[in-house]
């Protein structure tokens, strides 16, 4: 019975159980296989929700050592995480300028946490604010098409308290 169940949901309905309601979408775009790039892939768009706001810029890139990092860029950006270094450093860099913020650090369980997870195509951002309900940002990328670089990246929102 429980097998029957499942054949009945859709991928969407498992992403969104696991990662929150659909948030937004950006434009996002992968290098070529044949492109000597160290740029995993980049995603852009204006966001004006609760969470963030402004021109925003997500990317996955590895440097010249091998070491993956994340790279939020943007203008006029403004974060609402509860995180009150990490809203603020944001809005400094990108106010009435383009800039980014690059985050190397990969231990999890810190005030700011963020995953690629490869197979699954997910950019996860996690918040966790001292006295705050944490903020999970998940962005989906879907299988690359071999004739194009772009594909629509799927934001997903949940905020609470997670293990």
């Amino acid at each position: 019975m429980l097998c029957s169940c499942l054949d009945n949901v859709s991928e969407e309905e498992v992403r969104q159980a696991e990662y929150g309601e659909l948030y937004a979408t950006m434009s996002c775009w992968r290098h070529q296989p044949d492109e000597e790039s160290l740029l995993l892939f980049w995603c852009n768009e204006t966001l004006d929700t609760e969470l963030i706001k402004g021109f925003v810029s997500l990317a996955v890139e590895e440097d010249t050592g091998g070491s993956l990092f994340l790279a939020i860029c943007g203008h006029n950006v403004e974060l609402n995480t509860g995180h009150d270094l990490h809203d603020n450093l944001i809005a400094a860099l990108t106010m009435e300028q383009w800039n980014c913020h690059n985050a190397y650090e990969r231990k999890l369980g810190n005030e700011f946490d963020w995953m690629w997870d490869d197979k699954l195509r997910n950019l996860q951002l996690i918040w966790r604010p001292e006295d705050a309900t944490q903020k999970v940002l998940t962005v989906h990328l879907p299988p690359w098409n071999q004739d194009s670089t772009y594909v629509t990246g799927y934001v997903y929102y949940k905020s609470g308290y997670f293990d």
